[in-house]
């Protein structure tokens, strides 16, 4: 046995029987070990409760005086994934992915949420079309029936896979997807014209400097830009506050300052949830722009239902996107995971309290 900060080791002495009318030995058992085994059960059960946190294998191996291989026969002792009811699935869904181990047959594993009660619902290894329709084809027609929204990225596979598996639900895109694909649509159109500058002059090339070291302004919500405080800004050699520099920023480039009125235009809509205002931005003329801002523009087209529900609807991924977090949070720390069960039981134990059950057998 052993406290929690200095390693105490009991000597224990077994007696060996000898059964006349059988002829077979037997040992003598005790409460403090179970038979066969040098690790005390009280240690075992503190190793079992550490594995509910987010500490590495490794860690509470080293904090338990024991091996790594100890505390994953622990794990798997005390406890064991929960069966998934396959009579029931909520009436929101959340579909997102994440990067779980290497030794699995695609380069992500799909997780699942339930959108109102914010309970994770199921880890899967796959997310690639053909395993996912296996998977949710063990729901009954019926129970798939029941769902009415499923809020999810724009990966094309998800809106397939809701078309023929759910008839009946109705696709919401997560609004931090959307934002996200027209900002890198101006990130990108922002290092294009940021590079034009870089070989003209010394003169010029500032201006290529200036739209690097402060691109997180650009990129930043125009709303939420600081227009009070003052401060020295070095390479310009004065003192400016946030809405000043963006205004020097972008006349350097009329091209750049009409990109990035495209990008705030769609940011203003999605914060204020107007779908109205969103409908006339995709109607208006970006020939003037870059050809991947049509691109993002047919892009929005395509999913435009997609986006009336996201900016009507009350869902998003935000909470499944926080677990994620938590998720490479836990992966970091154990530095890595080789086993896909041993993940899955981990992100059960740490994050999906009703995913997981005591081990009978414990």
């Amino acid at each position: 046995m052993m406290s929690l900060s200095n390693q105490t080791y009991l000597r224990l002495k077994k007696r060996r029987f000898f059964c006349h009318s059988c002829n077979k030995t037997f040992v003598a058992e005790t409460s403090l070990v179970e038979k066969c085994c040098s690790i005390s059960k009280k240690v075992k059960l503190s190793i079992a409760d550490r594995l509910r946190k987010t500490t590495s294998m490794s860690e509470i191996a080293r904090q338990k005086k024991v091996s790594v291989s100890s505390v994953y026969r622990v794990l798997k002792q005390f406890y064991e994934p929960k069966k998934i009811n396959r009579l029931t699935l909520p009436d929101v869904l959340c579909f997102d992915e994440f990067k779980s181990v290497k030794h699995v047959a695609a380069s992500m594993s799909f997780i699942m949420m339930n959108g109102q009660t914010k309970q994770l619902i199921d880890v899967v290894e796959n997310r690639q079309l053909p395993f996912l329709e296996r998977y949710f084809s063990r729901f009954p027609l019926a129970v798939r029936k029941g769902v009415k929204y499923i809020v999810c990225d724009m990966y094309a596979p998800y809106f397939s896979l809701v078309k023929k598996l759910f008839p009946k639900a109705q696709i919401i895109l997560d609004r931090f997807h959307i934002v996200q694909h027209i900002g890198r649509t101006f990130l990108k159109h922002r290092i294009q014209r940021m590079n034009t500058f870089l070989h003209m002059g010394n003169e010029v090339a500032k201006k290529y400097r200036h739209l690097k070291n402060y691109w997180k302004l650009l990129q930043k919500n125009q709303s939420i830009l600081n227009f009070e405080k003052r401060q020295w800004r070095p390479s310009f050699r004065a003192y400016l506050t946030e809405t000043e520099l963006v205004d020097r920023l972008l006349a350097y480039d009329k091209e750049l300052k009409a990109g990035y009125t495209c990008y705030q235009d769609f940011l203003y809509a999605i914060q204020t949830r107007d779908y109205t205002r969103f409908h006339v931005l995709l109607d208006q003329d970006y020939s003037m722009l870059p050809a991947y801002y049509q691109t993002t523009i047919s892009t929005f087209n395509k999913v435009q239902t997609g986006i009336k529900n996201a900016l009507d609807l009350p869902y998003s991924n935000g909470p499944l996107e926080c677990l994620n977090n938590h998720i490479k949070v836990l992966k970091r720390n154990a530095y890595g995971f080789r086993n896909f069960y041993n993940f899955k039981l981990r992100i059960t134990l740490c994050f999906g309290t009703v995913l997981f059950q005591p081990n009978k057998k414990s």
